[in-house]
């Protein structure tokens, strides 16, 4: 009679389907002893049976065996088959139904037609059932261990690591110290995405495209900090080598936790002066639009986001912006731009946090003692993040560079780094230093001449 053979595999990290054709071996061998002739072979690869991701071939079987296709069934042992009651009761159905004779390599006959047969299959279930919750449970205590011993709990292969998870890979990790000073410049995780592929470097994986989510999940990771997180909790240094330090680490996670910050962190301006620029009408931001002239010549026009209020010609007020910019920066007193923060204790503030940080896990020390109850715990540990989340904010700000810096510094180089800067970064400068509004005043067309008519531009300085 024509039979099919169902085989399956929970894991299959290699991808080389290697079980499952052993499986698959034994069962055409126990065919071949039974003299029944397999029709067909389901194979679901590299999926559990207990989780909750369906198994496609495996439907696809029981609608097979429903349509009458096939007399009989073969797997490698029941527990390829189902690994809990719902399982098993589905399969009872369709073969009872059916007539379907089943048989397996390593559990023999499984008679689902009589009350013996399918008691044998519910003890099997239940046996695998408990088997997979208690070997859930010695992998969750093995890893907590090793997260309060600081060691690698397994896993992929993680991103500035090599296998194993205790060593660094040299040019991975050069490259997230990098990141993580140029996104505390101002560089958008965009920006650096983009250079990480330009450069060839690959995700752990080997992957050659860098998302944005991506590439901020790599980022903010504790491990590069050489700290183990669990839970969404830090519980302790690791014995891994740190990547960076701590403290980049929480100015990183507090930039991007800022909801003050766009929704979406891959946004980086491609105009210096989009969204810094300012409508003297309204006093909306501007972006750029293409503007046509005559005979179908076009040009870039920054304009006013809101309504078509006004509109000036890009190049000429970039050109403006710019010279202002760079004479500003100049100047012998520049340097005081970057002291407008001065007094800032960074290691006081860390220290307050990690104090701050060292209650609130007392507190989860005391709820599991039972001194304090469910509520008593969420009260306390809610006004503590509170002011960890404020100290972490201060941090951040206190930790990350201004895009000014590299300017103030560049000495006489000061248009090569301005140059040299892009877009982005250069609109970042422009708003910190100054409030730039174009006003209503003539047309935002080059004058006869070429030029700026210098009384559209309105600049007040911030520093």
């Amino acid at each position: 009679m024509d039979v099919a053979i169902y085989c399956r595999i929970s894991q299959d990290r290699a991808g080389a389907g290697l079980g499952v054709e052993r499986q698959e071996a034994d069962c055409r061998a126990l065919a071949e002893q039974l003299g029944w002739n397999v029709a067909h072979v389901y194979v679901d690869n590299d999926v559990s049976a207990y989780g909750s991701k369906p198994r496609p071939q495996y439907l696809a079987m029981l609608k097979a065996f429903g349509s009458g296709k096939y007399r009989g069934l073969l797997s490698w042992h029941t527990d390829r088959l189902y690994r809990s009651i719902p399982d098993l009761s589905t399969l009872v159905e369709v073969c009872d139904a059916n007539k379907i004779e089943i048989r397996t390599v390593k559990a023999g006959e499984i008679d689902l037609s009589t009350p013996t047969g399918r008691l044998s299959a519910t003890m099997f279930a239940s046996i695998a059932r408990y088997e997979v919750e208690r070997s859930a449970e010695r992998i969750k205590s093995a890893k907590q261990q090793q997260a309060l011993d600081g060691k690698f709990r397994g896993g992929a292969r993680p991103f500035g690591y090599t296998d194993g998870g205790m060593d660094l890979e040299p040019i991975e990790a050069e490259a997230l110290r990098d990141a993580a000073e140029q996104f505390l410049r101002g560089i958008s995780l965009m920006s650096i995405a983009r250079q990480w592929e330009e450069k060839g470097i690959t995700t752990a994986r080997g992957k050659p495209k860098w998302t944005v989510t991506a590439l901020r999940k790599v980022l903010i990771r504790a491990r590069n900090a050489g700290l183990v997180e669990q839970d969404g909790r830090i519980i302790g240094p690791a014995q891994w080598p740190a990547i960076f330090d701590a403290d980049t680490l929480h100015a990183i996670r507090a930039i991007i936790a800022d909801p003050s910050r766009r929704v979406s962190t891959s946004y980086e301006r491609k105009h210096q002066g989009a969204g810094v620029y300012r409508c003297g009408v309204c006093g909306d931001s501007m972006k750029v639009y293409t503007m046509r002239g005559g005979r179908s010549v076009s040009y870039k026009s920054y304009r006013c986001a809101a309504k078509p209020h006004l509109s000036q010609q890009k190049e000429p007020l970039d050109e403006f912006i710019d010279e202002v910019i760079i004479a500003r920066l100049s100047r012998e007193d520049a340097a005081g731009i970057l002291h407008r923060g001065k007094g800032v204790d960074a290691v006081s503030l860390q220290t307050e946090r990690e104090g701050l940080q060292a209650r609130k896990n007392q507190l989860a020390t005391l709820f599991t003692s039972g001194a304090i109850d469910g509520l008593q715990l969420k009260a306390g540990s809610a006004d503590l993040k509170a002011k960890i989340d404020d100290l972490d904010k201060k941090l951040a700000a206190a930790r990350r560079s201004s895009p000014l810096a590299e300017l103030v510094l560049a000495g006489e180089d000061v248009r090569a780094v301005w140059d040299g800067l892009s877009a982005d970064v250069r609109g970042k400068v422009i708003a910190e230093l100054m409030n730039v509004v174009i006003l209503p005043i003539g047309s935002g067309q080059r004058p006869k001449g070429g030029g700026l008519a210098m009384e559209r531009v309105k600049i007040e300085w911030k520093a």
